[in-house]
């Protein structure tokens, strides 16, 4: 009997980890650089003419872990986001910022205590149609979507929709479950 049951739990956990597995190997493959003239980055408020010029602003927060009433933040692997428009990526770094947003309220997503992480990134690229991929590794998220850039300053705001929570008090949807996906906006 208790060897059925080892089994059983052994396979159960090959498929949780296949499954993994193969998310990860699809954010891999994407976040490789296929081609090197589709963008370029930017500094402030530099601006070039004929193109666009997309502002991909993405902000998250996340807990690594909790030990002894210290929160200690992602460092391997660390916390990046990958971005990569038809073909071309670039990864994007943020130092964390400890924030406490009152628990309260538990239908605040980003309620209690930890690492915030403002991503940003300014690129110039040609105006049109364009293939968006944008994936977090360290949650094991990927969403890819076209997006449509004028030429100007355009806006990509990046929004993490975090996994529900059962438990109280951070009952619904909360930063400490993980990021489920990601909602993409262009304005």
């Amino acid at each position: 009997m208790n060897k059925s049951i080892l089994v059983g739990v052994a396979l159960l956990a090959g498929f949780v980890i296949s499954g993994c597995a193969n998310n990860r190997e699809l954010i891999v493959s994407s976040s490789l650089t296929s081609r090197n003239d589709v963008f370029s980055e930017v500094s402030g408020s530099e601006n070039q003419s004929g193109k666009a010029i997309a502002d991909i602003m993405f902000s998250v927060k996340s807990n690594s872990s909790r030990f002894a009433e210290m929160n200690i933040k992602h460092s391997d692997p660390p916390y990046r986001v990958h971005v990569t428009i038809d073909g071309q990526t670039t990864i994007i770094e943020a130092e964390p910022v400890m924030e406490q947003v009152s628990s309260a309220d538990s239908n605040v997503p980003e309620s209690g205590t930890g690492w915030k992480y403002k991503f940003s990134k300014r690129i110039a690229l040609a105006p049109g149609k364009h293939e968006l991929t944008i994936a977090i590794p360290v949650d094991d998220v990927i969403v890819k979507q076209e997006i449509t850039l004028r030429a100007g300053v355009n806006t990509v705001t990046v929004i993490p929709i975090y996994k529900k929570k059962m438990l109280r008090p951070y009952k619904g949807q909360n930063f400490t479950a993980g990021v489920k996906t990601l909602k993409v906006m262009v304005n």
